[in-house]
């Protein structure tokens, strides 16, 4: 998909989080050039998780993508300020999930090897290749979920690897739209909006970029 597509359909198909004052302080420290350390992902998957984000939005000659943004860092801090301890722990379970997948479809054995080749595999998989799989996916991993706390073996690995990636790709995309270099320099932005006009093509009103959140 273009660029121009991407950003005029970026909120479609991918579940909106709310923007609270608490979400905009977490966005607006992932932009101040200080120094970061992960606090809820390892080094490990962090780096994993940087090339992840990168192929969900990519830089451009154009517009910067997740790691020139440095969108790792906010999913880091949304992860660890906003989820609820089964959240983080089903995330987790979830990752290691995705990790075990992604290492046996590459023969590879450890995090490190696991290159953008075999992501790029993996997402293809489960959000194109088995589309039909999706709702009986989100059972498994709900019926997984309700009684996760009290057991934790024989995880649907398919299942909670789906869930990771939709979790994943959910915060790419809000955290892509909400920065502040995105919302002011890419996507049409108006401080102070004004008259309200109906049924005014795209085009037309911001040359057919969406508007900004």
């Amino acid at each position: 998909m273009k660029r121009r597509e991407l950003l005029k359909n970026l909120g479609l198909g991918v579940g909106a989080i709310t923007l609270t004052p608490a979400i905009s302080s977490l966005l607006h420290s992932c932009s101040d050039g200080t120094t970061w350390k992960p606090v809820f992902f390892s080094r490990e998957q962090i780096f994993l998780l940087s090339n992840l984000t990168e192929l969900i939005i990519p830089s451009d000659d154009e517009i910067p993508g997740a790691k020139e943004l440095n969108l790792t860092k906010f999913i880091d801090l949304y992860v660890i300020n906003m989820m609820e301890a089964k959240q983080q722990n089903l995330l987790k379970k979830s990752f290691d999930c995705f990790v075990e997948n992604s290492l046996m479809e590459s023969n590879n054995s450890k995090i490190n090897q696991i290159t953008n080749e075999d992501l790029e595999s993996r997402l293809k998989y489960f959000f194109k290749d088995k589309v039909d799989s999706h709702k009986s996916w989100n059972s498994d991993f709900n019926k997984y979920s309700r009684g996760f706390e009290s057991d934790q073996t024989n995880p649907p690995v398919d299942a909670l690897s789906y869930n990771f990636l939709n979790t994943i790709r959910r915060l790419t995309i809000t955290s892509f739209k909400w920065s502040e270099t995105i919302g002011e320099k890419v996507l049409a932005y108006n401080p102070i909006p004004g008259r309200q006009a109906g049924c005014v093509d795209l085009n037309e009103a911001t040359g057919g970029r969406a508007w900004s959140p």
